[in-house]
């Protein structure tokens, strides 16, 4: 929490003197892994999960539990007896009793007031294995929340270096559509100049301006895009957008740069990738289950010790002490088909596991092959831009030259300079496919 308080002070204070945080990818894909909020969402499932296993590991310790209570009773158990109610008679033979009636007296039993004081332990001695496989299924779902967070930090990382890259990209095509808009107010003027002289018709000026008033959104809508990207792009990072920022990075493409073989990705994708392990640990959980469900109606043995200090103690209104122990054999007899309806549950559960495993197995390697032949797609497409505008500005040297001497028309410029602007354009788009593309590629493996 000091970190992140210092870490805000500092960008407050560099906002303050109009300065820039300068920013590499390295320093952005830190920084998102550490304030991410959806991240830090998968953090604390990973910590929800190992307190389970706490909470699971504590079926194999004993319980102890205290217990005090006061019980005011409204009657005191009795005990009825009855007796005969003899006289006694004195007579010449002598004293002799006669029988002249039957009565009950009553024995109290008990008190009124009660007062326990009790301290209990519960130990399980044996359950077939049914606690040892909770336990197991609680250390399984640990490994299986660690997947599910590296898949998550795996799509951040790609999305913070997506939105990297983009931004780069758009700050170049900002820069060429500025360019591109000064060049045809360049031609604009010279057209201008040679209408005035009347070597220049008055509709190859209107034609030049109508074209520069075209370009003018374009110019406005992509600045907008760039300011777009870099709000997305601090969100991700979980800067304030009041930050101004500078990022740090080259658009180099290395087409000689040899690519791993499509087979060696599939195969490191399905033993890299997190959903798989993921998964992989739900099946393992879920046959964990499917053994408890299978053992649930089997008899359970546990043991329970209980020590007392009450009053009364054995019919005396005194305070004393007392224990009892007990084995206990504990075996359900009819639960109205609960048990064996847990048990289907778990079957169908396990194998919905194993189906959906299949399932992403496949989806994975068509998924690797889509991102590879787009990679693939997108480095010819940069080679060959990159022989297009080469190509382009040869022309348009040529045309502007031609038009200065009087033998190209306006219209050629202007439609060579558009063509040239296009190829650029074309460039900047399969450059960004293919950072992209090869981002996407290591997300996908799995990397």
């Amino acid at each position: 929490m000091q970190k992140k308080l210092k870490l805000i002070v500092i960008i407050l204070f560099m906002s303050s003197i109009g300065s820039s945080l300068t920013i590499t990818l390295d320093k952005a894909i830190d920084r998102a892994i550490e304030y991410n909020e959806e991240l830090l969402t998968a953090k604390d499932v990973v910590n929800q999960a190992k307190a389970g296993v706490i909470s699971a590991r504590a079926g194999f310790l004993p319980k102890i539990s205290a217990q005090i209570s006061y019980t005011k009773l409204a009657k005191a158990p009795a005990l009825d007896m009855p007796f005969t109610v003899l006289e006694p008679v004195i007579d010449s033979t002598g004293t002799w009793f006669k029988i002249v009636g039957f009565d009950v007296m009553e024995f109290q039993m008990g008190e009124n007031k009660n007062y326990l004081g009790r301290a209990t332990l519960q130990q399980p001695l044996f359950t077939w294995g049914k606690i040892l496989n909770g336990y197991q299924i609680s250390k399984l779902n640990v490994d299986a929340s660690k997947e599910n967070y590296r898949k998550k930090e795996n799509e951040l990382v790609f999305n913070v270096t997506k939105s990297f890259y983009g931004i780069l990209i758009l700050e170049k095509f900002t820069k060429l559509t500025e360019e591109a808009y000064k060049q045809t107010e360049r031609h604009i003027e010279i057209i201008e100049k040679r209408y005035n002289e009347g070597l220049a018709s008055k509709f190859d000026l209107l034609r030049g301006k109508v074209q520069l008033a075209n370009m003018k959104p374009q110019v406005i809508k992509v600045k907008n895009g760039l300011k777009i990207a870099n709000t997305g792009f601090k969100m991700l990072l979980g800067l304030p957008q009041d930050t101004p920022i500078e990022l740090k990075g080259e658009l180099q493409y290395e087409g000689t740069v040899r690519e791993t073989p499509l087979q060696k990705c599939i195969a490191d994708a399905k033993a890299n990738r997190p959903e798989i392990k993921s998964l992989f640990f739900r099946k393992q959980m879920a046959k964990k289950a499917l053994t408890i469900a299978k053992k649930s109606n089997l008899p359970n043995l546990a043991f329970v010790g209980n020590y007392d200090y009450k009053k009364p103690l054995y019919f005396k209104n005194e305070w004393g002490t007392d224990w009892n122990v007990t084995v206990a054999l504990q075996m359900p007899i009819f639960t109205g088909l609960e048990n064996f309806g847990k048990l289907r549950q778990a079957k169908y559960q396990l194998s919905q596991v194993e189906h959906g495993l299949n399932l992403l197995k496949e989806g994975i390697e068509m998924e690797v092959k889509v991102t590879y032949l787009q990679l693939e797609e997108a480095k010819k497409l940069v080679e060959s831009q990159e022989e297009n505008i080469a190509q382009a500005k040869e022309a348009l040297e040529i045309v502007e030259e031609r038009y200065k001497t009087g033998i190209a028309t306006s219209l050629e410029v202007m439609d060579t300079q558009l063509a040239l602007t296009k190829a650029r354009t074309n460039w900047l788009q399969s450059l960004s496919d293919c950072f992209i593309a090869k981002a996407k590629l290591e997300k996908v493996i799995g990397k």
